[in-house]
């Protein structure tokens, strides 16, 4: 709560008072009496006290007290004359008043204004923090409002419907007032045959323009959805791999999933009951001034506090509504964990452990649903009880109105199922206005993802018709984003040439699996120059070097689909003889022939219906489709049989390609023309290498020697 100064209102109390001594002269003479003169004193007050705070820098304090201060004591005074048996005093203006009547309108204002502080999210000292959330918001709500522009027509007929639809339920109130009367009056069977038939006329219409309307929403929500979900999967795409290692799977799949269903609700949903009880509010407020302007302002009455208590809930229910997001992410992360390491969990023993986690993100989550179910709870009941109060006055009021003459029983009936009606939709504007907030925090999320610029050099464009594949590291260095000061690799230098095997050794951990992932320009080096035939690789456009560079991991990736669709994975037209050919050269046409639906057949998710060494085959099949000029091999020859890999050999003296063979293991790299021993991100040169005695060493002396 912000700490009450009382400096501010002590000038403000000496300008007011200053300025009524001024309009008990000659000028409030001039005012004409009753309350049309209150509330004129009230606006001559308003408009001379702005301009002294003006002038006096301190309109921001009292910007927002002086309307309520200046204009208290005229509308409690008209809503007293309204009220039935009240004290019918003329209304005495504030200039002529007690000081009694100035100083318990300032305590008022300052009640008001202390509660408001205590009840608002921030306080008054993030008054510049609230301003720029505002802005922020606004902008949200701008661009979800210009991702739905091209839905334009399906909005604008959904409004429509729903215009006809809630003027048809606005007009059944009505008629049933008018039946009443005539069942209570002299019976008139012409009058109510026409009331009961345009009763059924406007109870079908209603219904027919709200299904209409709900179908428009509905329609133009998946629409939006779609739209969404594909613009933010295609920018994760084009992130760099840093963002991945950073932003966890299931973070990105709550963004994915249920983030941007709430963007998409936010326009069509929103402005579905929003609109509808706008409209609905507007029509109904206007058969009731018809009916009875006194009972009307009754009505009002609840409007005020019904402000202040949806202030306090809209703001903690829209934090209650991110603490469950973040929940729902992580128990949803849990989950993905465990299922896709299942292997793992059962192989330690870890199934209890995984279900206690999985347990204590459920508990958390249902803490979370509690306190929001709660808080709503809370809310609903404060708000019925204080309708409540008011239907007890109206009824009170409008009893004497009949009494007097000046309604109607069906007039009374007309109005309550009206104000009944109205209160629904006077609570619906409220309400909305959280869950706008709420799916305008969503978005926010989702843009962030969006506008975000991946950590990459500009797009290449180089793209020439012939390539070598002479591959050139010029003192090479390297870290991870997320790890900078942990070099990987190390002032590397070496070249690859074409026609060419090259084998990369070295223990786990020594940078080998960095090497090729600099090659396919996952990652820029820190330090020197990566060059492809003399030019930096990140200088080739992306799709040609992904074709003419190409990796064969050491667990190779599947998708679900027919083998001819992981073959010719991400190429278009891509023909039936060409994946059949990079199959043979794989050496994968033999099993694939075995297969039920051949090369058609499925393989399951992520390969699963194929052995470890079919699923490399067909790795290197989809690699080989490509015709790549370089090819690197991260541990895809372990699982190989000798035939495959003598297969392999040839299409490479064949072709005359440049092969860098990555491995750990000695036995398969045994034939590859040249051998480099890779150690803690740094190249063992010939020299130190025949100095040693270790594997490695003698490897290299033994290719030496022959």
């Amino acid at each position: 709560m912000p700490r009450l100064d009382l400096r501010p209102w002590v000038c403000l109390l000496l300008l007011d008072s200053a300025f009524l001594w001024v309009l008990q002269g000659t000028l409030g003479a001039l005012l004409p009496g009753g309350l049309p003169g209150l509330w004129l004193e009230g606006a001559l007050r308003l408009g001379g006290l702005w301009g002294l705070l003006k002038q006096g820098g301190l309109l921001g304090f009292g910007g927002t007290l002086l309307p309520l201060l200046c204009l208290v004591i005229p509308l409690f005074l008209s809503l007293r004359a309204l009220v039935p048996g009240a004290l019918r005093a003329p209304p005495v203006r504030v200039a002529s008043a007690p000081w009694s009547w100035l100083l318990a309108s300032y305590g008022a204002v300052a009640l008001s204004w202390a509660l408001w502080a205590v009840l608002s999210p921030q306080g008054a000292p993030a008054s510049a923090q609230e301003r720029k959330q505002g802005q922020e918001n606004k902008a949200l709500m701008w661009r979800l409002l210009k991702l739905s522009r091209p839905d334009l027509p399906f909005l604008a007929a959904a409004f429509f419907f729903l215009v006809m639809a809630v003027w048809g339920e606005t007009l059944i109130p009505y008629y049933s007032g008018r039946v009443i009367d005539i069942l209570g009056g002299d019976f008139d069977p012409e009058a109510f045959t026409s009331a009961i038939f345009f009763m059924c006329l406007f109870s079908f219409g209603s219904s027919l323009s709200a299904g209409c309307r709900g179908g428009s929403f509905l329609f133009t929500m998946s629409r939006i959805n779609l739209r969404i979900r594909e613009l933010l999967f295609s920018s994760l795409l084009r992130q760099d791999l840093g963002f991945f290692q950073e932003i966890k799977t299931g973070e990105l799949n709550s963004r994915l999933s249920s983030d941007t269903t709430l963007m998409s609700r936010w326009l069509p949903f929103n402005a579905n009951v929003l609109l509808r009880s706008l409209v609905k509010v507007v029509g109904l407020y206007s058969f009731m001034l018809s009916l009875s302007p006194r009972l009307t302002l009754l009505s009002l009455l609840n409007v005020p506090l019904s402000l202040a208590v949806d202030k306090v809930y809209n703001s903690r229910h829209q934090a209650v509504l991110q603490e469950i997001q973040d929940a729902v992410a992580g128990a949803g992360q849990i989950v993905r964990e465990a299922v896709g390491g299942l292997q793992t969990v059962r192989s330690f023993g870890a199934e209890e452990c995984e279900v206690s986690r999985y347990r204590e993100a459920l508990e958390r989550c249902r803490q979370l649903w509690w306190r929001r179910d709660l808080e709503l709870a809370l809310y609903l009941v404060f708000r019925r009880l204080l309708q409540l109060a008011v239907q007890v006055l109206m009824l009170s009021c409008g009893l004497q109105q009949i009494l007097a003459g000046d309604l109607t029983q069906g007039g009374l009936l007309s109005f309550l199922l009206y104000q009944e009606d109205v209160g629904h939709h006077v609570f619906r504007l409220v309400y909305m206005w959280g869950d706008m907030l709420s799916n305008v925090g969503a978005a926010k999320k989702v843009f962030c993802y969006l506008d975000r610029k991946p950590n990459l050099p500009p797009l290449g464009t180089l793209a020439p018709s012939t390539l070598k594949g002479h591959v050139e590291f010029r003192d090479v260095s390297f870290a991870y984003p997320n790890r900078p000061d942990q070099p990987v690799l190390k002032g590397l230098t070496f070249t690859l040439s074409p026609g060419e095997e090259t084998a990369l050794v070295g223990p786990n951990g020594s940078g080998k699996s960095t090497v090729a992932a600099l090659l396919q320009n996952l990652y820029q080096p820190t330090g020197g120059q990566l060059l492809l035939d003399g030019k930096p690789i990140s200088e080739y456009e992306h799709c040609y070097l992904h074709r003419k560079v190409v990796l064969v991991g050491q667990e190779p990736v599947l998708f679900s689909g027919s083998v001819r669709d992981n073959i010719a994975y991400g190429l278009e037209n891509c023909k039936d003889e060409e994946v059949m050919a990079a199959a043979k050269d794989a050496h994968a046409d033999k099993f694939i022939a075995e297969m039920e639906h051949g090369m058609h057949t499925d393989v399951g998710e992520k390969g699963s219906q194929l052995a470890a060494g079919q699923k490399q085959c067909l790795a290197i099949a989809r690699a080989l489709v490509r015709d790549p000029q370089v090819l690197i091999l991260d541990e895809a020859t372990s699982a190989l049989d000798a035939e495959c890999e003598k297969a392999l050999q040839d299409w490479r003296a064949r072709r005359g390609r440049t092969v860098l063979k990555i491995a750990h293991r000695l036995k398969t790299v045994q034939n590859a023309d040249r051998i480099l021993v890779l150690k803690q991100g740094q190249l063992v040169d010939e020299a130190e290498l025949m100095k040693q005695q270790d594997a490695y060493a003698r490897l290299v002396q033994r290719q030496l020697e022959t």
